[in-house]
């Protein structure tokens, strides 16, 4: 599904709010109509220390590469946790707001079916940085439930950054 569609459907909006608001924070509405769900539950982590002049080794995804932000300027990094290896940032607002509303990904592969909680889909940097999520070679991201929302349940997404402080 289209961000953009999801965003602004009105099961969405009404029940899950901190969907529709992450969406709609995540990015320009040209990026919405062509980004997808599954695009951006699989959006690569990137450490802020990544530049054209010098890249961080994190970005080779080689083990034992490093991690230029640990110890250095890193008070934007890992919203959805670190290792000792590294604390590079999950760039999806999306991601963050599924995982607060514990979404499931259900995914098809060669061995059948599976459902997988956001909480266990995305790995933590390790001592396999190459290796971001659950899926095997050949898995398909079918669907994302979210849980019936709570009576009376209210959320907000609310998004710092530098550049809108400005």
């Amino acid at each position: 599904m289209r961000n953009s569609a999801l965003a602004h459907h009105a099961i969405v909006q009404r029940d899950y709010a901190v969907l529709s608001q992450a969406l709609l924070a995540g990015a320009s509405g040209q990026l919405r109509n062509m980004a997808t769900t599954g695009g951006n539950l699989l959006q690569r982590t990137r450490p802020a220390c990544t530049s054209a002049t010098r890249p961080c080794p994190a970005t080779k995804r080689e083990p034992g590469s490093g991690c230029s932000a640990i110890g250095g300027a890193n008070r934007t990094l890992a919203i959805l946790g670190t290792s000792e290896h590294c604390i590079a940032t999950n760039p999806s607002d999306m991601n963050v707001a599924m995982a607060a509303l514990e979404a499931t990904i259900h995914v098809q592969g060669i061995n059948g079916e599976r459902s997988i909680p956001i909480a266990d889909f995305h790995l933590l940097p390790g001592s396999t940085p190459q290796r971001e999520t659950l899926l095997e070679p050949g898995d398909l991201i079918t669907h994302v439930t979210l849980p019936p929302p709570m009576p009376g349940n209210r959320s907000l997404y609310l998004k710092l950054r530098d550049r809108a402080l400005v």
